[in-house]
């Protein structure tokens, strides 16, 4: 029994002693990564070198205004007549200085054959188009579609506005100043031909209603109407509108023998080719007693003037190559981008019989009548550039 009492003991000692010197077990810590180890120098690829990218191509510098090569049309409801020949050549002229090409139509007074020929114009690439005496009842129209297919307008003795009165933006609507024609040559009348005479009894030379010029010409000739300044003892309007000259002719030499001298004091003209229709009816009727008084001028109403009959006294004006380059100077300036007026007028003068001389000419009046032909309008600082 001791034996065995003693035998456990020993065990149970014995396996203490054997735990007490076992490693102790304790959680590992994480392990921290290697301190990196500096990379082993090798020798680098050569790589390939990248191609350059192409330049890209910058944008192209823009072409002078003169090499743009632009075109315009310009549009007459009307007959070549002196005047207007002599406002077709100077746009052309203009037109070539600014580097533009402008064809020239006319219409001879037909409607119809003047509205064709615009539409067709909208098809044909023009990039302006002037537009001049086109009537009052189709002209909007007409021009918003121009204006619609991005062409540039501007307008001559043409009326361009919708029933509430409202133009077009974009469009300058161009005119003489046709009120103070009216009034210049009416206040000659009154004022230099008959200070003492109220009223002064005129035969009147006019169309209309329903052409604007005259239209506008006709409001200062009521004004003196209703003043008792004048009395128009007869309206007298050409009878072939393709033949204004020839047909005033005839009306008026038809209605002269109404009149007999002492009854009329002058005739006053609302449009220059009436007055030399009337002129050549007083000069084969042998009417030296008429004085002749009108608007607009030409190198034929010059030749009047100079004539000793004396009949022709005076003409209110203006040089009428001014219509042609205002127009094209005009559109030039909507194409560079310019701002325009809506509307623009041109500046009369009055042309005395006593002013001209032998030789005299609607050009060389420059140099005799103040303020005629003066053409600075318009010109810009950049188109004078081109001409260097």
């Amino acid at each position: 029994m001791k034996s065995f009492r003693t035998i456990l003991i020993s065990v149970t000692v014995l396996a203490m002693l054997l735990t007490a010197c076992a490693p102790q077990s304790t959680p590992a810590a994480p392990a921290e990564p290697p301190p990196a180890q500096p990379a082993a120098t090798q020798p680098q690829a050569a790589q390939p070198e990248k191609p350059a990218e192409p330049a890209q191509p910058s944008e192209p510098a823009e072409k002078p205004f003169n090499e743009r090569g632009y075109r315009i049309a310009y549009y007459l409801n009307g007959t070549s007549t002196d005047i207007f020949k002599m406002a077709f050549d100077a746009a052309v002229a203009e037109g070539k200085k600014l580097g533009m090409t402008v064809d020239i139509f006319t219409a001879n007074n037909d409607d119809v054959k003047f509205q064709d020929m615009i539409n067709q114009g909208i098809n044909q690439g023009y990039d302006g188009m002037y537009i001049s005496h086109g009537k009052n009842d189709y002209s909007y129209e007409l021009v918003k579609r121009a204006v619609d297919a991005g062409i540039k307008v501007v307008t001559f003795d043409t009326v361009v506005a919708d029933e509430a009165g409202q133009g077009i933006p974009g469009v300058t609507t161009m005119f003489q100043d046709d009120q103070g024609m009216a009034r210049m040559s009416l206040e000659y009348i009154t004022q230099e031909l008959f200070p003492d005479t109220r009223p002064v009894r005129l035969l009147k030379l006019w169309r209309g209603p329903g052409v604007p010029p005259f239209d506008r010409r006709q409001e200062v000739y009521k004004e003196f109407e209703d003043a008792g300044l004048i009395e128009t003892l007869e309206l007298l309007g050409p009878s072939n509108l393709k033949d204004s000259e020839g047909s005033m002719n005839q009306v008026v030499a038809s209605v002269l023998p109404k009149y007999p001298a002492g009854t009329v004091d002058a005739i006053w003209s609302a449009y220059d080719a009436y007055a030399r229709g009337a002129y050549k009816a007083l000069y084969e009727a042998n009417r030296t007693d008429i004085p002749l008084v009108t608007i607009d001028i030409s190198n034929q109403d010059i030749n009047y003037m100079l004539e000793p009959t004396g009949v022709w006294k005076a003409c209110v004006a203006v040089h009428f190559e001014n219509v042609g380059i205002q127009g094209i100077r005009l559109l030039a300036k909507k194409l560079h981008g310019d701002e325009t007026p809506p509307t623009f007028n041109l500046r009369p003068s009055m042309v005395k019989a006593s002013d001209v001389k032998e030789g005299a000419n609607v050009t060389n009046l420059t140099e005799i009548v103040p303020g005629y032909g003066v053409f600075d309008d318009n010109w810009e600082p950049w188109m004078q550039e081109l001409q260097k």
